[in-house]
C-alpha cells in the first residue's frame, strides 16, 4: 500500500516542484534568464528536501493508520465490545491519506520552497560550492522549518495529512478511529521518529550527491544532458569547477572539491527526475522508511495497545 501511494505521492511532488516548464523557456530563450534561472534554483533544491519530509510522513501516516484499524478489527473478531467496523467505515477511514496526496503536498511544497528561497537567496550562480557547503545550505533549510512552529510539518504534522473541517460533534465508529490518529500522531515519540528521519534523509541525499563531487566525468555528463540553450552552455562554460586532488593515488579531497553552483542546479533536479529511475534518491528513500526497524515498532506497539 505504501510503495502503490507513494507512486501518486510522487507526482503531486513533482506537479508542485514543476521545472519542465522552466527549462523549456530556457532552451527556447522565451523567458527572463536571470529570473528563470533563480526559480529553477529555488525547485531543483527544494524538489529533494519535498521528497524526504513527504515520504517521511506518508510512511508514518499509513503505520499509524492501518495498525490503529487493524487492531479494531481484530478486538471486533473477538467478540469484544468494540462497534463494529463496516466496509463504508473502513473505505471513509482509509481514503484520509487521499487529503495529504492532493491538496496537503501542495502548502508543504510551498513551504519548503520560502524556506530554500530565504537560504540561498544570496548565492549566485558563479558561486563555488563544496560538498560540505552544500550540506550546510539543507541544514540550514531544516533548522528553517523547525524554527517555524506554525508550519512545521514536524510539529503540524495532522495539518498537512488530515482534512480541517470536521465536526466535532461526531461520535461515530469513523470519529473515534479519526480522533485516535489525532493523538498518536501528534505525540512527542512520533514527531521524534518523524525528525530523526527526516535527518537521516537528508545525509542520504547528501551520499547521492557526493557521487558527483567525486567523479567529474559524470558531473560533466549531467550538465550536458541538462544545458538548456547554447547560450547558457557558453556562460556555463566559464563557471569551472575546480578540481583538488591530493596526491597521485587518484584520492580526491570532497572537502575540497568545488562546483559552481549553476552545475549543481542540474545535478539537484535530477536527483528527483519527472519519470523515475532505478535508485534515484525518492525510491531508495522509500525502501529505507519501508524497512525501517523503528517504524515497524510503532506499528507494532500500537496494533498490540489497541488489541
Amino acid at each position: 500500500m505504501i510503495s502503490k501511494l507513494a507512486v501518486t505521492l510522487r507526482n503531486s511532488v513533482v506537479k508542485e516542484n514543476d521545472t519542465e516548464i522552466i527549462i523549456k523557456q530556457l532552451k527556447d530563450g522565451s523567458a527572463d534568464k536571470i529570473t528563470s534561472w533563480v526559480q529553477l534554483k529555488i525547485l531543483a533544491i527544494a524538489r529533494p528536501a519535498v521528497i524526504i519530509y513527504s515520504y517521511t510522513m506518508l510512511v508514518i501516516f499509513l503505520r499509524i493508520q492501518l495498525n490503529l484499524i487493524s487492531g479494531h478489527m481484530y478486538k471486533h473478531a473477538q467478540n469484544t465490545n468494540n462497534g463494529i467496523i463496516g466496509t463504508e467505515v473502513q473505505k471513509r477511514y482509509m481514503a484520509l491519506s487521499k487529503y495529504f496526496i492532493d491538496e496537503g503536498i501542495k502548502d508543504l511544497s510551498e513551504f519548503i520552497q520560502n524556506k530554500v528561497s530565504e537560504v540561498t537567496a544570496s548565492l549566485s550562480l558563479t558561486e563555488q560550492l563544496t560538498l560540505r557547503d552544500l550540506e550546510q545550505i539543507y541544514w540550514a533549510i531544516t533548522s528553517s522549518v523547525s524554527a517555524d512552529s506554525s508550519k512545521d510539518p514536524v510539529k503540524n504534522f495532522i495539518y498537512y495529512t488530515l482534512q480541517h473541517d470536521i465536526e466535532n460533534s461526531d461520535t461515530s465508529v469513523y470519529s473515534k478511529l479519526r480522533d485516535q490518529m489525532l493523538d498518536v500522531s501528534e505525540s512527542e515519540e512520533v514527531q521524534d521518529l518523524m525528525q530523526k528521519n527526516i535527518r537521516t534523509g537528508f545525509v542520504l541525499l547528501m551520499d547521492h550527491i557526493s557521487v558527483y563531487f567525486s567523479e567529474p566525468s559524470k558531473t560533466n555528463s549531467v550538465q550536458n544532458k541538462a544545458s538548456f540553450s547554447e547560450e547558457s552552455n557558453a556562460e556555463n562554460s566559464i563557471l569551472t569547477r575546480k578540481e583538488n586532488i591530493s596526491d597521485f593515488s587518484g584520492f580526491v579531497d570532497l572537502n575540497k572539491t568545488t562546483i559552481a553552483l549553476a552545475k549543481i542546479i542540474p545535478i539537484m533536479n535530477g536527483q528527483v527526475p519527472d519519470n523515475p529511475i532505478s535508485d534515484d534518491i525518492a525510491e531508495n528513500w522509500l525502501q529505507r522508511l519501508i524497512f525501517n526497524n523503528d517504524l515497524k515498532t510503532l506499528g507494532a506497539n500500537l496494533y498490540e495497545a489497541v488489541c
